[in-house]
């Protein structure tokens, strides 16, 4: 047996036993998907943009739904990102962010769904309508929650902020999206404002 063949063979065995080496030098904290194909056990980059892109991407898509709808929009948003990390422990505080946010939309909309409106289909989902008189009350418990899931998410241990901050980024998005929400027309007149800035009369 020749030195190569020799050579090719303890490297090749070093690489199977090394969980370092073997997820491309990552380590567990940032590895890809488990041996099984099942959920990612640690910190990774890529769940954490999976989940700030579902905040980001979720809240511009219920932007285009009539302010009534907007807010089971909200909630399915935040659903859907929680989901990312269901199983996995490391997310365990950014779960609980995201689910307190969730949880509070629920309650909202639960008690105050407008009977007199019929769903919305977008895509794939229904969205209902809450009552009008409502929406002011609603906005302002989810704007509370949000903000309470920022301090969970920025008061993380040391080796997560990178990872939470991240995710405390989309969710002040989401807030800031949210205050707009509430105020018809509101987008259109500072459209409008900005247009004439740039365009004199």
């Amino acid at each position: 047996m020749s030195s190569r063949t020799i050579l090719s063979g303890l490297v090749a065995l070093t690489l199977a036993c090394s969980p370092a080496y073997a997820d491309g030098g990552g380590g567990s904290r940032d590895s890809g998907m488990s041996s099984g194909g099942g959920q990612r056990s640690g910190l990774s980059s890529k769940a954490t943009k999976a989940v700030a892109t579902t905040l980001t991407r979720g809240f511009d898509r219920c932007g285009t739904l009539p302010r009534v709808y907007k807010f089971d929009c909200f909630r399915q948003t935040y659903k859907l990102a929680a989901q990312k990390l269901n199983s996995n422990q490391s997310y365990t505080e950014a779960y609980k962010a995201l689910r307190l946010v969730e949880d509070t939309l629920t309650r909202s909309v639960k008690q105050n769904l407008d009977p007199a409106q019929q769903p919305v289909r977008k895509g794939l989902n229904y969205y209902r309508a809450v009552k009008p008189a409502a929406v002011p009350q609603i906005k302002q418990q989810a704007e509370r929650a949000m903000r309470q899931a920022e301090t969970i998410l920025l008061r993380s241990p040391a080796d997560k902020q990178v990872h939470y901050a991240r995710i405390a980024e989309a969710v002040n998005s989401n807030k800031v999206l949210l205050r707009s929400a509430a105020l018809p027309g509101a987008m259109i007149r500072l459209a409008w404002q900005l247009l004439k800035q740039v365009v004199p009369a």
